[in-house]
């Protein structure tokens, strides 16, 4: 069955507090907000546009644009860090031949961000929603073999 935001929308109360989990919803259903789509959340929670964009540009997981074919998210929070994420990202940066940030490669893109929660994990590394723990550089090629 075919899902619209506005179907979406109607799983929540129009309350303030029901912005941000409408918000990821409709993200993980279209795997971004865009701009049509933000202006129906705004209507709907009765809210500046402005609100939804805060709100949705707040957190890492959450999109406002059209995502690449290939997503690749690495944690860089304490833990993940101390675990040798930053070694992680340049290999993986490597091995697809695009860096962390750039938003230029329609196909394939890198994002570092901020802490999951699943410290005792790390480094966590998320490809297309995909959850990979305590990755280290020499996996790289297994886990991007039913990716790529």
């Amino acid at each position: 069955m075919y899902k619209t935001v506005e179907k979406i929308l109607l799983e929540f109360d129009p309350e303030k507090s029901n912005l941000l989990p409408a918000l990821r919803k409709t993200s993980a259903s279209f795997g971004h907000v865009d701009e049509k789509d933000s202006q129906k959340i705004a209507d709907y929670f009765k809210v500046n546009l402005t609100k939804v964009y805060e709100t949705a540009s707040f957190y890492d997981l959450l999109k406002t644009k059209k995502g690449a074919a290939l997503l690749v998210q690495i944690c860089s929070g304490g833990n993940c860090a101390v675990n040798n994420s930053f070694k992680l990202i340049q290999s993986v940066e490597r091995f697809l031949g695009v860096k962390a940030g750039d938003e230029f490669n329609p196909k394939k893109r890198i994002e570092i961000i901020s802490c999951l929660g699943r410290c005792g994990d790390g480094p966590i590394m998320i490809v297309n929603g995909k959850f990979f723990e305590k990755v280290i550089p020499s996996k790289i090629e297994e886990i991007f073999k039913g990716f790529l």
